[in-house]
């Protein structure tokens, strides 16, 4: 005898199945393919296929992401270019305007250094006139430096005192050959200086040159006080020389103690100029400024 069969699982009524398919389904069919039970190996595949399409839309989102934000980091650095650009248009516009300001400058202080050296010259010039003016006028003039006066000695007892050494010297001065004669009186504790202005350069030349020819035969009697009659101080020593110019009387100065310490043989005035003398075969040097006297004295 047969068992008969127990309940399938299937639906017991076929009609009523057809009826339940025949309604319409409240979920929503899915789009992605429909997976079949009876193939494992399909399953995996789809899920392989949804797991990469997954990917590829998280990287596109990334790189959408990405391509956003360097859009936007692109416009800011477009912007801060923009802003470069503009502030190094200025700056090249501000170096334009100083490089043009500059050369302006620079013409003018070309302009301003020509005009300097020519006023440079044209000070020289006057001034190389009005030493030659002061020269012409005191080429006639002497001094008689160290002179022990009181105060209150009179042009006739200067002209006395000149008149005794005239005689000492052996040469005739008279009043006709002097136009003025005055007293410089520096302080009280300093001795006085005589200038004579003799009316022509010939009584001038003939005192000095009796003066000089005095002093170099008499070394141990050279002028004295007592040579102009003075009784005060009479063996206070005297000078006689021209009457320079300040200017010629700086240089003087200077040469004598270029004289010195560079072993020169000559030292002199003639006319009011100042001259320099190596030795008997070398060259006369005439001094005209204290630039000169400097570059002798650095050989």
């Amino acid at each position: 005898m047969y068992r008969s069969p127990g309940k399938s699982g299937s639906y017991p009524n076929v009609s009523k199945l057809d009826d339940v398919a025949a309604k319409p389904c409240p979920i929503t069919a899915r789009t992605k393919r429909r997976r079949s039970i009876e193939s494992p190996s399909d399953t995996f595949e789809d899920r392989l296929h949804e797991l990469a399409q997954e990917i590829k839309t998280e990287i596109k989102d990334m790189f959408d992401q990405f391509a956003r934000e360097q859009n936007k980091n692109s416009n800011s650095i477009l912007t801060t270019l923009k802003d470069i650009q503009q502030t190094n248009l200025a700056l090249q516009s501000s170096i334009t305007f100083l490089s043009e300001e500059n050369i302006e400058l620079k013409n003018k202080l070309n302009q301003m250094e020509q005009q300097s050296m020519k006023d440079r010259e044209q000070i020289f010039l006057l001034e190389s006139k009005f030493e030659d003016s002061q020269r012409t006028e005191r080429k006639s003039n002497i001094e008689i430096k160290n002179v022990p006066l009181i105060g209150k000695e009179s042009k006739n007892d200067l002209q006395e005192m000149l008149f005794r050494l005239s005689e000492n010297l052996n040469i005739k001065i008279e009043k006709p050959d002097i136009k003025d004669i005055i007293k410089i009186n520096k302080n009280k504790k300093e001795k006085s200086t005589v200038i004579v202005e003799f009316t022509n350069t010939y009584a001038k030349t003939e005192i000095m040159k009796a003066a000089k020819n005095y002093n170099a035969k008499n070394k141990q009697n050279k002028l004295c006080a007592a040579h102009l009659g003075l009784k005060t101080d009479a063996d206070a020593p005297i000078y006689i020389s021209e009457n320079l110019t300040p200017k010629a009387s700086r240089l003087y100065f200077l040469a004598r103690d270029l004289k010195a310490v560079k072993n020169y043989k000559y030292c002199w005035t003639s006319y009011g100029k100042v001259y320099l003398r190596q030795n008997d075969d070398s060259p006369i040097i005439t001094l005209t400024n204290e630039a000169q006297i400097q570059q002798l004295s650095n050989k």
